[in-house]
């Protein structure tokens, strides 16, 4: 602070300087002011004004007057006492016109004049009145140093003035607004010392204490105030800082708060709460010890230091667990972590709260808790259950075990405050945290407690609801043997409870068709039948859903005891009330459509096949679109076939071909149809199931090929060639094995094309009988022989014909390999039929054959003789032809003569008496004039 501004500083103790007498009068008290400018800054005082001598009215007219003395050049005594007063006066009216610059001259001269005299008089009794007032001079034109230094000549050289101790102290004052503190610290000290004698005690106890902070000596300066507020509180255990500040004297109150402020402000320096704990366990605990932690607490809140607030606070509970006022510092705790917004330590802190001082608690000692704390408590309960259940809805998959948390405190607030006015509400709450943290059945426990154990309120329907929902959740998270043991069973009781108690609840209906489904699951069909009756009859608009889920439960349960029409009734109901476009449609159908073909099965059962029939007909009459309805129309058509009702039977038969193509009954149904037609005397339709039958692959490989095989015998006996021709071909080509049958078979077939004419494909199944024959090995048989014999004689006769069509044209040499190959290829099949050994093939062969050579003999002779011949080259070209024609005549005559030779043999038949006439006709000479006979021909042994 520069000399400047020191004059507008001290002030106060400038006015204080102020006397004119030569005695201060004793008993004066000086006044605190209020304290103004820093929060760690302390009060400043107004010094006491000494008051001088009664002076004349003007002090600037006595001024004069003394000047005029010291002019008149008085005795050493009186010139002293002129200038002593006139520097009195002088800083009176100085004083009195505000110690402006003009002053400061007029001051000056006073200070000369009190030097002056302390140098003209150093041994003078009265100058400790001199040296008090130099001291205010100096420190009114700004010279404070020079005021200090002189206050000090003072006490050194009177120590035992009356003025001692105000000088003491006004020193300590000007060091300490200097920031000399360590040296205004031993001035307030000596002051302190002075005890009774002083009246400044009080006040330089209180800056003794300031002087002491201000150099950091916080322990130091917290006894110093400690002692100050243990004179000024109120007596007692002091807490609330201002209910014990409002408790001081008026004149003390400033002192007071400032002497609690510097506490604060010195903890604050020396660490906070711990380093109070540490302070109070060293030296021991002042009557107000709550006070110093509430009031430190605060300090720290006003500078936004919220922890360290919370952990002075903490302090307490911790060197206090026991103490009364523990709650109420926990409570300020929680308090100063939530205005510093730490959301988190606020729970912790709360839930401390609620576990430290639960009315169980060891805190209370078995006492009964105070109200003040339960009133507490019950909030951060509730906080506590609150927030633990927000956290688990947040993320229910992270934070599921804080379900549980929040229960545990909800359930809590329930056994600690059973009438609280809002007991229903959390006990509603309980119900939900259990159910979200996995506790189902103790959430249905809590939700059933909620709706019928207390008074009725608004939430009773809605919690008795739950409780409901909270059972069946329970019912579905259980092993199936525990569901079906008892748990089911509690969700019913809980859903039939709810229906009785609250028949006007909104869900009623929907809970009382849910306990049908249940007791249908538990197989109590009946009663099951009698809660879906309730849903059915119940009045007004009911869900069209509802009735028809009554209905589904009512049909399923008549279904499941056998009772098929009351089942059917149901079915029908539940179907008109179900949507065609919902996918339930379906479902609900196929229901009706069982319920009556058991109706049907149980006339089968009791042997009324015509009732059973009509039942069975039934489900596609009332349901068409049933996937029963094949099985159903298949059993009546089984059932007419047992009446032998054979017409019926193919109708419905027919009907489930057209309407089931691809069903996995549908080989049944062929069979059944072909029986069906077979009995009722309609082969072609027979013929066409079974041929149906023979092609479809996943028959047996036995019912294809006989079903094969019947499907060509019907379609030629109904008189079907194209389709019989096409029955055996599909036989054979499928089915060549038995040989017999499939040999039969082509046999028809060569049958079948010989008369109509086909002889390409007479040709190829004759062909066939042969090879067939020959790679029979073990399964050859005479009849497959005697086919395959008739087979080669036939191709024999056909390529014969072939040959004698083939006519020799000139040149000759061009047509005659063609008829050749032709008479050669007969012979080969003339040869393979004359093989088998057949006496009627073997005769009628060698017939062929001898009628083959003849005729390609006389086809030589016949041939087209080449042109131009002249008559010569004609005759011999005829002899040349004779020779080559005359052999094939020989080998015919040979070939009948082998015939005529059988005879003895017992063989005669049709082809030997025409070989024996072909011989007589080519060989009259030796053969016409002969009489048949077996002694006719002897000589053709």
């Amino acid at each position: 602070m520069n000399n400047r501004m020191l004059p507008f500083a001290l002030t106060a103790i400038a006015l204080a300087l102020a006397a004119c007498s030569q005695q201060p009068i004793k008993g004066a008290s000086p006044r605190i002011g209020k304290a103004i400018g820093k929060l760690d800054e302390p009060t400043q005082e107004k010094l006491p004004i000494i008051t001088s001598e009664p002076i004349a009215t003007d002090p600037q007219k006595a001024a004069d007057n003394y000047r005029a003395l010291l002019d008149l050049q008085p005795d050493l005594d009186t010139k002293a006492e002129a200038k002593r007063r006139l520097a009195d006066l002088t800083v009176q009216i100085e004083d009195g016109k505000g110690n402006t610059g003009e002053s400061n001259q007029a001051l000056k001269e006073s200070i000369k004049f009190y030097n002056e005299l302390l140098n003209d008089r150093p041994e003078d009794k009265n100058n400790d009145r001199v040296f008090y007032q130099l001291a205010r001079a100096y420190q009114n034109v700004g010279d404070v140093n020079a005021a200090i230094d002189t206050l000090r000549r003072l006490t050194e050289r009177h120590p035992d003035s009356e003025l001692a101790g105000d000088a003491h102290f006004r020193r300590a004052e000007l060091l300490f607004l200097t920031k000399r503190y360590a040296e205004s610290e031993v001035e307030y000290k000596t002051v302190m010392d002075l005890g009774d004698q002083t009246q400044f005690f009080q006040h330089a106890q209180y800056k003794y204490g300031w002087s002491q902070y201000k150099q950091a000596k916080f322990e130091e300066a917290v006894g110093t105030f400690f002692a100050i507020l243990d004179r000024e509180l109120p007596a007692g255990e002091q807490y609330e800082t201002d209910k014990a500040l409002s408790g001081v004297d008026k004149g003390k109150y400033d002192m007071a708060k400032d002497s609690l402020r510097v506490v604060t402000l010195s903890f604050v320096q020396l660490g906070g709460g711990k380093a109070l704990n540490d302070y109070l366990a060293q030296h021991g605990d002042p009557r107000f010890y709550p006070l110093v932690y509430a009031a430190l607490g605060e300090t720290l809140l006003e500078k936004e230091r919220y922890t360290d607030a919370a952990e002075t606070y903490s302090a307490f509970i911790e060197r206090y667990p026991r103490s009364p006022r523990a709650p109420a510092f926990q409570t300020r705790v929680i308090k100063a972590y939530s205005e510093g917004g730490f959301r988190d330590i606020v729970v912790r802190e709360k839930e401390r709260y609620a576990v430290t001082y639960d009315p169980a608690a060891p805190y209370w000692g078995g006492q009964p808790a105070t109200q003040e704390v339960l009133t507490e408590l019950r909030s951060h309960m509730e906080d506590l259950a609150k927030h633990y259940h927000a956290l688990a809805q947040k993320d229910p998959a992270a934070q599921k075990p804080s379900f549980l948390v929040a229960a545990k405190w909800y359930k809590r607030i329930i056994e600690v405050y059973p009438k609280d006015p809002r007991i229903t509400d959390i006990n509603f709450l309980l119900g939900d945290a259990l159910l979200d943290g996995g506790q189902t059945l103790e959430a249905a426990k809590e939700y059933s407690k909620t709706a019928y154990d207390y008074p009725p309120h608004t939430k009773s329907g809605e919690a008795a609801y739950a409780g409901v929902l909270a059972y069946q959740k329970y019912a579905k998270e259980v092993p199936a043997a525990d569901r079906a043991g008892g748990a089911l069973r509690q969700a019913i009781d809980a859903s039939l409870k709810m229906a009785d108690t609250f028949p006007g609840h909104p869900r009623t209906l929907p809970v009382l068709t849910q306990s049908a489904l249940d007791l249908y699951e538990l197989k109590a069909y009946d009663e099951a039948i009698k809660v879906a009756d309730r849903v059915i009859k119940a009045p007004g608009n009911v869900a069209q859903d509802l009735r028809r889920t009554a209905w589904s439960v009512t049909g399923d349960s008549h279904f499941a005891q056998k009772r098929y029409p009351d089942a059917e009734k149901a079915f029908s109901e539940e179907l008109r009330l179900t949507a065609p476009n919902s996918p339930a449609h379906a479902e609900v159908t196929e229901q009706l459509a069982a319920s009556i073909y058991k109706q049907g099965e149980a006339a089968r059962e009791a042997k009324d096949l015509r009732t059973a029939a009509n039942q069975f007909l039934r489900v596609g009459q009332v349901t068409p679109r049933a996937k029963i309805r094949a099985t159903a129309d298949y059993d009546a058509a089984a059932a007419l076939m047992q009446l032998e009702d054979w017409p019926k039977a193919a109708q419905v038969l027919e009907g489930f071909r057209g309407m089931f193509p691809g069903h996995a009954l549908e080989a049944d149904v062929d069979k059944k149809l072909a029986v069906a037609y077979h009995k009722d005397n309609k082969p072609a339709q027979a013929a066409a199931a079974y041929r149906r039958i023979s092609m479809r692959a996943t028959e047996a490989v036995d019912t294809r090929m006989e079903a094969a095989w019947l499907s060509a015998t019907l379609y030629d006996e109904a008189k079907m060639p194209a389709e019989t021709a096409q029955g055996y071909e599909t036989y054979v080509r499928q089915f060549p094995r038995p040989l017999a049958r499939a040999v039969d078979a082509r046999q028809r077939l060569v049958e079948l094309a010989r008369v109509r004419g086909d002889s390409a494909a007479e040709t190829l199944w004759l062909r066939e009988i042969v090879q067939a024959d020959d790679t029979a090995g073990a399964e050859r048989t005479d009849r497959t022989r005697s086919l395959a014999a008739q087979a080669s004689l036939a191709l024999g006769r056909m390529s014969a014909a072939q040959a004698r069509s083939l006519r020799l044209t000139a040149p000759v040499e061009k047509t005659l390999p063609a008829k050749k190959q032709a008479m050669e290829t007969a012979v080969l099949a003339l040869n393979k039929a004359v093989s088998y050994g057949f006496a009627e093939i073997t005769t009628a062969a060698t017939y062929e054959l001898g009628t083959l050579q003849q005729d390609f003999g006389k086809a030589l002779m016949e041939s087209e003789r080449p042109r131009n011949l002249k008559d010569l080259e004609l005759e011999q070209y005829n002899l040349l032809l004779e020779e080559q024609a005359l052999p094939f005549e020989e080998k015919a005559i040979a070939a009948w003569e082998a015939n005529l030779k059988r005879i003895p043999q017992g063989v005669y038949d049709e082809w030997v008496a025409k070989s024996a006439k072909a011989l007589a006709a080519i060989a009259p000479a030796k053969y016409g004039k002969r009489e048949k006979g077996e002694d006719r021909y002897e000589s053709l042994k």
